[in-house]
């Protein structure tokens, strides 16, 4: 017999699959995604037509149509979104046409498949328990349909069985070894978050204005000052005579470590940098790093970079000197001396101030006094510049943000024939003294100068001569009151909002660090402690016990009850005047000689017994249940039963 799918199924199939389209909506285009919702939509009008072979054939065709245009776009999306968006297309489809329960056996399948590719995109514990509340919704949907009718959904049962198998899944999950994937995921081209290889005019106060988080640091010994907190990720050594552009020279050295010629133990620094997704390679580092985790290698320029696109939250170790980084080939100096013919009032401006200085020191001294002496202006919200930036900044708006300073402070150097290069990064953070972590955001996003001489690449930041503060206390110091309400979000301005998210990010922390860190080497490090403390044969111990407690709740589970479903009602609802019946005695004869005694209740009496008769011995399941309705709501009176004190003392 065909059995119809229920309104609430329906309902929860439908809260699922959209869910699963917002969760997933990075890998699908914008387009896509209405186009699905118009399909589920088109349900209602679908569902008036008669014949079910039209039904489908207008799907087919609407799909067909779909998959055609994403094949279209497939070079855009990359194979595997390419793969999501036909599942989800298969998914919709199938939702469209369902009517039937038998027919929701592949819609569940991939529904699963579905919610396991979301933890693909997202990492962090919020969105981690969005993705169980659904799978559960789902898993209860495939209950509520395949499930006999007459057995309800036993929670206390379902409760003991996790408790039984929670210590085993984190067992597996601390001391199972971590398999490396039997395949990847192809690349697909994404949105690029953070710091760009271009970078000019306009490009860090953009950025700044996103409170997005960055990246998390956790350092292994005290924090270093915050003068020293300069994050590099992206070095910039092309100069057009506007924007500056990350070379793309080659980098021939191998993953390992980099040793300084003088290394100086007080200037190393140990620490772990949990990265947010950026979908680029680039990643973050102090100074020279010495030191590297296994999943990130040295690129150019005493920089770190990941094996691939950084699409998942990623832990890394690193170990650095906080000192000037040494020359990384024979032509960086060369490279980085290179001027155009653009901006020729400051060429001139250098000329006059290398005239003025008898070193590179002092030339940077003279640079640092014409900032800080002249009407310059550090500001959010600088006025747009032409061709000639460097000019139209220097000389006539003299008002920029740090990418401003660092730009024309580069290019007054290389046109004093000092090699010099803007270095695009991230300065400070928010230390949080309780969890012990550094929490920094695209907001600190910043850029400064890195010039050579004394055999290295020295750090010089403009921006630290004509506003300290934005080194010393943060952004938001630097700012006037309106560029500060600026960059803060409406509902940060709650009090009790702000804490309530801050109270989240710091669980999502602890999350990051205990759950999604725990990675090969720290597994390994356990099983060392546990094998040094002497402790593996107690969990393996531990171990025996929970598998013997689960062998011994599955086989109870599989044994036949004691007593049939309604000799269980009769005894609990019975059970103060049942204690009078003889063993031998038949049901019938003790409910007869239970109505001598309560004549008021004769019918009630005669009724339980009809229904207990019927249930018991023809098996008739609509009698169980009129038997236990019956029962429960006449319990009060079933407890007052009367039995006669001399006739029970005699027998």
């Amino acid at each position: 017999m065909l059995v119809l799918l229920s309104r609430q199924a329906l309902l929860f199939f439908y809260v699922i699959l959209l869910a699963v389209i917002m969760l997933l909506h990075q890998a699908l285009p914008l387009w896509y995604s209405a186009i699905l919702l118009l399909l589920l939509l088109y349900r209602w009008p679908l569902q008036q037509s008669s014949s079910k072979v039209n039904k489908l054939k207008r799907i087919n065709i609407i799909a067909a149509l779909i998959l055609l245009l994403l094949l279209i776009s497939i070079r855009q999306s990359g194979v595997f979104h390419f793969m999501i968006q036909i599942l989800l297309l298969s998914v919709t489809c199938r939702l469209v046409l369902i009517r039937q329960r038998h027919d929701s056996h592949q819609l569940l399948w991939v529904l699963y498949f579905l919610l396991a590719c979301c933890f693909i995109f997202y990492q962090s514990i919020l969105v981690s328990l969005l993705i169980l509340a659904l799978l559960l919704l789902t898993l209860y949907s495939h209950y509520q349909l395949y499930a006999s009718k007459q057995h309800q959904l036993q929670l206390l049962q379902l409760g003991k069985a996790i408790l039984i198998t929670l210590p085993i899944w984190i067992s597996l999950f601390l001391l199972f070894p971590r398999l490396q994937p039997l395949w990847r995921i192809p690349t697909a081209e994404a949105a690029v978050t953070g710091l760009a290889d271009s970078l000019d005019p306009g490009s860090i106060e953009n950025l700044v204005q996103s409170d997005k988080l960055a990246f998390r640091a956790i350092f292994s010994g005290s924090l270093p000052p915050r003068q020293q907190l300069y994050w590099r990720a992206k070095v910039y050594e092309d100069f057009d005579g506007r924007s500056w552009n990350v070379n793309q020279r080659f980098d021939r050295r191998q993953p390992g470590s980099r040793q300084s010629a003088n290394p100086n133990i007080e200037q190393t620094v140990s620490y772990q940098i949990i990265a947010e997704v950026s979908n680029q390679r680039s990643l973050f580092a102090l100074g020279m790093p010495v030191q590297y985790a296994n999943s990130v290698r040295p690129a150019s320029a005493y920089l770190v970079e990941a094996r691939r696109p950084v699409s998942q939250r990623l832990s890394y170790q690193l170990v650095s000197e906080l000192q000037a980084i040494p020359q990384d080939i024979a032509l960086e100096q060369q490279l980085n001396s290179r001027t155009v013919s653009a901006n020729p009032k400051t060429k001139v401006l250098a000329a006059e101030l290398v005239a003025n200085a008898g070193s590179t020191a002092g030339l940077i001294e003279q640079i640092s006094e014409m900032f800080r002496q002249q009407p310059y202006f550090y500001s959010l919200n600088p006025p747009r510049l032409g061709d000639n930036s460097i000019d139209a900044f220097l000389f006539d708006s003299r008002t920029g943000f740090c990418s401003h300073y660092a730009s024309a402070t580069a290019v007054l150097l290389r046109e004093a024939g000092v090699p010099a290069r803007v270095v695009g990064g991230y300065q400070g953070g928010v230390w949080h003294e309780e969890q012990q972590y550094l929490e920094v955001r695209q907001r600190e996003a910043h850029a400064w100068v890195e010039y050579y001489a004394n055999n290295g690449w020295q750090r010089f930041d403009p921006t630290a001569v004509i506003a300290p503060e934005r080194v010393l206390d943060g952004l938001d110091a630097a700012l006037s009151a309106d560029e500060q309400n600026q960059l803060q979000a409406s509902w940060r301005r709650f009090s009790a909002f702000n804490y309530i998210n801050q109270q989240l990010l710091h669980l999502d922390y602890y999350w990051s660090v205990w759950v999604l860190g725990f990675d090969e080497s720290q597994q390994l490090n356990l099983w060392q402690q546990l094998k040094a403390a002497g402790k593996l044969l107690a969990l393996l111990g531990s171990l025996l016990v929970a598998a013997l407690l689960l062998w011994w709740f599955l086989r109870l589970q599989r044994q036949p009850p004691k007593f049939a479903a309604p000799v269980l009602l009769i005894r609990r609802y019975f059970g103060k005047v049942l204690v009078n019946k003889p063993a031998g005695q038949h049901f019938s004869q003790f409910i007869a000689e239970l109505k001598t005694h309560n004549a008021a209740n004769t019918t009630l009496l005669g009724k339980i017994d009809s229904l207990y008769q019927r249930a018991v011995y023809a098996d008739d399941q609509q009698a169980l249940l009129l038997l236990e309705q019956h029962l429960k709501q006449n319990a009060k009176t079933l407890a007052k039963l009367n039995w006669p004190e001399k006739q029970a003392s005699a027998r």
